[in-house]
């Protein structure tokens, strides 16, 4: 068994329920100034239009999926046993509510992939009904070579529910 397959198989048995959800390629909303500002006015003076997402993009695609993932937070005993330098160079300042998360590379035919994460609020993660944007992440290879093995990820909280347009 590959080092690739002993992680998945303890993810399985032993990791946290999280969703990935990531949005792409949505055209720009009407609401949009042409400073590229967001007009709440415009979708309550369009009531049928559809609302645009975090960053004045009409819905795209949705790449949303549940996955197992190991997620401690960031000042927890588990995680301070990496280096002082490896934790600030991942968030900067470390708030309180931040958490490092171990995700696998694929989980149940899916790709997971934290390059070019938006932190408008857009692309997040939701563990423990909680949404939390990527801070950073780095894609760790396999240490018997042949690829990648996982990502280690930089989260940080932001707000519970999705805005919408009173």
């Amino acid at each position: 068994m590959s080092n690739v397959q002993q992680f998945t198989a303890i993810l399985s048995v032993n990791g946290s329920d999280a969703t990935f959800h990531r949005e792409d390629g949505g055209a720009p909303c009407p609401c949009l100034s042409p400073e590229g500002y967001r007009s709440p006015q415009w979708h309550k003076d369009h009531p049928g239009s559809p609302v645009c997402n975090e960053v004045g993009e009409l819905p795209g695609t949705i790449n949303a999926f549940g996955v197992k993932a190991f997620i401690q937070p960031a000042q927890s005993a588990a995680v301070r046993r990496l280096t002082t330098e490896y934790i600030n160079a991942m968030f900067g300042e470390v708030r309180s509510d931040d958490h490092l998360g171990i995700f696998p590379l694929e989980w149940s035919g899916h790709t997971l992939d934290f390059e070019d994460w938006s932190q408008a609020g857009e692309d997040f993660v939701m563990y423990e009904g909680k949404r939390y944007m990527v801070v950073n992440a780095n894609r760790i290879p396999d240490p018997s070579g042949g690829g990648g093995h996982h990502w280690e990820v930089g989260l940080r909280l932001i707000k519970l529910e999705r805005p919408v347009v009173p």
